[in-house]
């Protein structure tokens, strides 16, 4: 009777708008993404050797989605989808080193609005942004942010610059840029928590991205041979060293974890503030071949990462969902934990906000419970274009669904992978199974008709509207020609799902 009832308020509250946060005053935010964090690589998941004590402390004390998955698992397009709440082919970066600046779905004079920034921003929070950027530029202020520290060439984690607030570069040299970052990230919340304002942070660290070999020694020392942290199952280069040193990295963020969870505590924020930890894409760790550390990829270890979110006395605790989520969900769910629709109203974010794809997942976070009826049935992943990634491997191009029960991915070729997702490890390939036949091709109708509401309808708009920069990289990519702008031929290399569907 209770989850009847509570299903009924639930179906209200989707029809109504938003959940109201149960607090009164507006809770802080404070949003940490780390670079190349695959969900599988911590205690509490698939590597109980991992040694990672403050995220699986976090978990105990807040929501662990068990199901995130970014949509997109490369660099710049998770930090683009996550600022901007819409699909790559709506704003435009669909590759990496891409400019934020140059969005295609906002007019000239606004191309630095519509950000999960100046959303807060516009509802009375004070914002700041710490650490990796890779959106162009080195000033995050014109994007919402009041204060901007970004930190330049972050993959050598001991010395690098950065920019306060969009000034000179200021050089560092050190053991963990991660821990400084996180340091700037405190002394600013500690000042702001003095004020009148709540306040929105996001904390962007780059480890666990490669090289790993500079991790911090006393992290290495956690895992002295192969016994004390066994290789991935599927892993078939078995480098212990780089295998090592990535976990060594995850062990060093977690401290940085834990740094701002006892921070938070001192300052008697912590029951105040939603405290967020994420990735902004996995590492294959040497599956099918692929080099450690490398994304791109289908695969749980490229496109499936760690969700923590900690609200205590507002969220339950010590709770695993398992709903399917995305990247593509996260603006609209922080903005439904905090209450931000109505204090938007009449103003250009609240219609922003209202635009946005993706799903409000707080009545879920703040219900407590999975039993409910899944908020989606399918998240859609895609890999569709190598851009911008000269020197570096190419991968291949695809696209993908995920369903409660299936991973199912196809290239221009036709199929790629099937996976059930009750397999860990995604060990078996179930593509050439002929009793899977017919799930196949209703994967592939599902999925064709997910390109339909995520892709296809922007590809017009993006390239009657992109940067020539970003349509000479298209066509050089294509093979089109240095330097070529032509934008109707670039069209002609869209993504098709193959010749056949299943079976055919």
């Amino acid at each position: 009777m209770r989850f009847a009832v509570t299903a009924l308020l639930l179906a209200l509250a989707s029809c109504s708008g938003p959940a109201e946060p149960p607090a009164a005053k507006p809770p802080n935010v404070v949003y940490i993404q780390s670079d190349t964090h695959r969900w599988g690589a911590m205690s509490y998941t698939l590597t109980p050797q991992a040694v990672t004590p403050n995220m699986q402390a976090m978990a105990g004390q807040g929501v662990s989605l068990d199901r995130y998955y970014v949509n997109l698992p490369i660099c710049t397009p998770y930090r683009a989808i996550m600022m901007s709440g819409r699909w790559p082919w709506q704003q435009g970066l669909m590759a990496n080193h891409m400019s934020l600046g140059e969005r295609v779905d906002l007019p000239e004079g606004q191309k630095t609005r519509g950000t999960i920034a100046w959303a807060f921003k516009d509802a009375g929070y004070t914002t700041g942004h710490f650490g990796k950027w890779h959106l162009g530029g080195k000033d995050a202020r014109p994007f919402g942010f009041d204060r901007s520290v970004v930190w330049n060439g972050t993959n050598n984690h001991r010395k690098n610059t950065f920019n306060v607030d969009g000034g000179d570069n200021e050089k560092w040299q050190g053991e963990s840029n991660a821990t400084a970052t996180t340091e700037q990230a405190l002394d600013w919340i500690a000042e702001k928590a003095q004020g009148e304002q709540p306040f929105f942070a996001v904390i962007s660290l780059n480890p666990p991205h490669g090289p790993f070999d500079d991790a911090p020694e006393a992290k290495k020392a956690l895992y002295p041979d192969e016994k004390t942290l066994p290789f991935h199952p599927l892993d078939q280069i078995h480098d212990f060293e780089q295998h090592r040193d990535y976990h060594a990295l995850i062990s060093g963020i977690d401290d940085d974890l834990g740094l701002v969870m006892r921070r938070l505590d001192e300052l008697g924020l912590a029951e105040d503030t939603i405290l967020v930890y994420t990735s902004d894409h996995g590492a294959m760790t040497g599956i099918d071949g692929v080099s450690y550390g490398q994304k791109r990829h289908p695969n749980d270890e490229s496109s499936r990462v760690p969700f923590l979110i900690r609200w205590p006395g507002s969220i339950v605790a010590g709770l695993r969902l398992e709903i399917l989520a995305s990247t593509i969900d996260v603006f609209p769910t922080l903005a439904g934990l905090c209450g931000l629709a109505p204090k938007l109203e009449g103003k250009p974010s609240g219609e922003y906000l209202v635009s946005l794809p993706g799903q409000d997942l707080s009545p879920w976070l703040l219900e407590g419970s999975d039993a409910f009826p899944q908020p989606t049935q399918e998240v859609y992943l895609a890999h569709p274009s190598n851009m911008n990634n000269n020197g570096s491997r190419h991968e291949i191009v695809w696209r993908a669904i995920v369903t409660p029960e299936y991973t199912y991915a196809v290239t221009d070729q036709g199929e790629h992978r099937l996976w059930a997702n009750g397999d860990g490890y995604q060990e078996k390939n179930l593509i050439d199974d002929p009793q899977y036949l017919e799930t196949r091709r209703k994967l592939w109708a599902q999925l064709d008709k997910l390109l339909d509401k995520t892709e296809r309808p922007f590809y017009d708009q993006w390239f009657a509207n992109a940067a020539e920069g970003e349509l000479k990289a298209w066509n050089r990519e294509h093979g089109l020609g240095e330097g070529n702008t032509d934008r109707a031929a670039g069209k002609a290399f869209l993504f098709d799902m193959g010749k056949s569907k299943p079976g055919e």
